[in-house]
């Protein structure tokens, strides 16, 4: 498979796959959360990210399964300094 490959639904609701990245369905965090508090309005803001963010380590192990851009322009600025 790709690595890049980046497969990506436009209408997507309430758990539906927003894009696929290496075969996982992901979501944004924004909107996860948002769909979270809607169906657990009683539930305070606070909690329901951390349990979101609890979860998210559980699964990822602290891997991301993607970064921006901008961290592996940093990355390759870092290399660049330590090769030259």
């Amino acid at each position: 498979m790709d690595e890049r490959a980046v497969d990506t639904s436009v209408d997507a609701g309430p758990r539906e796959v927003v894009a696929a990245i290496d075969g996982v369905p992901v979501a944004s965090f924004r909107d996860v959360v948002a769909r979270l508090r809607a169906e657990y309005p009683r539930e305070d803001p606070a909690h329901v990210e951390g349990v979101v963010l609890r979860e998210w380590e559980a699964f990822s192990a602290g891997r991301p399964l993607v970064v921006p851009t901008a961290v592996e322009e940093g990355a390759r600025e870092i290399l660049d300094q330590l090769s030259g």
